[in-house]
């Protein structure tokens, strides 16, 4: 993968919203890819991790806590903010592979924003209005349905993509896509993300079992 590729990969995230790794406990992964031809078995380090982020604090609240948990598989991982520290700007791309470079990594594993999108919850409470008697099986109950009060929920749903690149190669191995609801706590639900980050690479048997 050329360096204008990762540069593609990543600048969406530093476009679209100042907190790309708002996450939270209901992150699902909507589809995973590999590379053909790939081998389906535990990667080997050392791995540099990336979190896209214009916020600092939660950047280095992802990736501390994808480093812990890479370790307890056995695999030797670094946090990419104690070699590129700041916020990643346009040109972060160049740095962090240069940083992969410096450091031996075999692989980068980055975390960014791709997409936003607010999605609407509706539900209705119906009144406790007991209506006449009706034929079949709803009975007094048939009055339920009439009435009672509706409410409109709006949610914020992050789209994000994690990939696994291989540094020599300058090629992208393994990816997956998450939605994410956000929410208030955001540094327990960055570490949520994080975690199901590691559970995605576990499926795709890139990753061992915890030691």
């Amino acid at each position: 993968m050329s360096a204008l590729h990762i540069r593609a990969l990543l600048r969406p995230a530093l476009l679209l919203l100042p907190l790309a790794l708002a996450a939270c406990a209901s992150t699902k992964v909507e589809g995973t890819w590999m590379r053909p031809g790939f081998p389906e078995k535990p990667i080997k380090g050392p791995v540099l991790v990336v979190g896209v982020a214009r916020d600092d604090t939660l950047r280095r609240i992802y990736e501390d806590r994808l480093v812990k948990l890479l370790k307890a598989r056995g695999l030797f991982a670094m946090p990419s903010y104690e070699t590129v520290p700041g916020v990643l700007e346009q040109d972060a791309n160049e740095k962090l592979m240069t940083a992969a470079r410096t450091k031996g990594a075999r692989f980068l594993l980055s975390s960014a924003l791709i997409g936003e999108q607010v999605e609407q919850v509706v539900t209705h409470e119906p009144s406790m209005y007991m209506g006449g008697p009706y034929r079949g099986w709803y009975g007094s109950y048939w009055g339920m349905s009439y009435g009672g009060r509706t409410e409109v929920r709006t949610y914020n749903v992050l789209i994000a993509q994690t990939s696994l690149v291989d540094v020599g190669e300058d090629r992208i191995e393994w990816t997956a896509r998450t939605r994410t609801t956000v929410t208030s706590d955001m540094a327990a639900e960055t570490e949520a993300f994080a975690d199901v980050v590691i559970e995605a690479m576990s499926g795709a048997h890139l990753v061992g079992r915890p030691n």
